[in-house]
């Protein structure tokens, strides 16, 4: 079978040489001793035969120094799982007052009884909540999807005490069990929750500060975790309300990545695809002018899925 060859980029360590089919996208990484040069064959028209007795056909073989493993799987058992190594991570690194607050979990239990959906960030995300938060030092947020307030507490938590946040909850019943928690966890400042649509909340609003002339008005982080539909409408409103710099967090913008096939029927998760993909094509359209973004795909709790981080230029 006919083969092309093309170099890596190299970095210190065994040096590799990438064969590809040329009737397949596969392609098989080989290893070459430490001194050997690196050979660069351009791939469009100098044929290479590797013959079965030097190494057999498959998928790919890393080097010691950065063997990758698979994905971790949610549900399968053994000794390296995404669930363990999510308590793993509990243990070491949720904070008192943060993602190991126990009155916080007394609220989840309200919440479930209620029948409010399971759908909240985990505790580790809560936390980087708080971090990116606390890292563009953050005194006006807005937070569109409040649920029963779970990662509200942890944007509340970030701010200084002359702080404002703004949460947007279509769901009487949601932001009645929000203060609730609000109130268990003793949040100064308090956050403000809007009921309604939350695009038609949206519309309503203005820059904090615009009113008193501020240099700076605007909101300095937003947290997109509603219906992934409007997404394209919410992120567009954050723009307006944000001031430059300010951090746009999307989560479930993934979807197990469903996002790279179009769907055409008629079901809410249908909806939520197609919104996403809108997001995405504009942003390609875009093309760094207004936003600078970056897409994170997750495993563990929150399964597969993952965010998209936005600063505004």
């Amino acid at each position: 079978m006919k083969h092309f060859c093309r170099s890596l980029p190299t970095r210190p360590g065994p040096r590799l040489l990438r064969l590809t089919s040329e009737s397949s996208s596969k392609s098989t990484i080989l290893h070459a001793a430490r001194p050997s040069p690196v050979f660069t064959v351009p791939h469009h028209h100098r044929p290479f035969t590797m013959s079965a007795d030097v190494l057999a056909p498959q998928e790919v073989v890393y080097s010691t120094n950065s063997d990758r493993p698979p994905m971790p799987s949610d549900v399968a058992t053994g000794e390296h799982t995404a669930q363990k190594t999510d308590a793993y991570l509990d243990t070491k690194l949720l904070a008192p007052g943060y993602g190991a607050d126990q009155v916080l979990e007394k609220c989840r239990k309200r919440a479930h009884e209620a029948g409010i959906p399971e759908i909240a960030v985990s505790p580790q995300q809560g936390q980087l909540l708080s971090i990116l938060a606390k890292s563009v030092g953050a005194s006006k947020i807005l937070e569109i999807g409040t649920l029963w307030g779970y990662s509200t507490v942890f944007l509340a938590r970030s701010l200084p005490k002359h702080g404002q946040i703004d949460t947007l909850e279509i769901d009487p019943l949601h932001a009645k069990i929000s203060n609730q928690t609000f109130i268990d966890a003793d949040l100064y400042p308090f956050p403000k929750i809007h009921i309604g649509k939350a695009v038609d909340t949206l519309k309503g609003l203005s820059p904090p500060g615009e009113a008193e002339g501020l240099k700076d008005a605007g909101y300095d982080f937003v947290f997109i975790d509603a219906d992934k539909g409007n997404i394209p409408e919410y992120f567009q409103q954050a723009l307006r309300l944000s001031r430059k710099g300010a951090l746009i967090f999307i989560d479930n913008a993934i979807r197990g990545g469903r996002i790279t096939s179009e769907y055409r029927s008629n079901t809410h998760e249908d909806a939520n695809i197609a919104g996403l993909r809108k997001f995405y094509d504009w942003a390609e359209k875009d093309n760094g002018k207004t936003v600078l973004l970056s897409g994170t795909q997750t495993v563990g709790a929150k399964h597969w899925d993952g965010f998209v981080l936005a600063t505004k230029l």
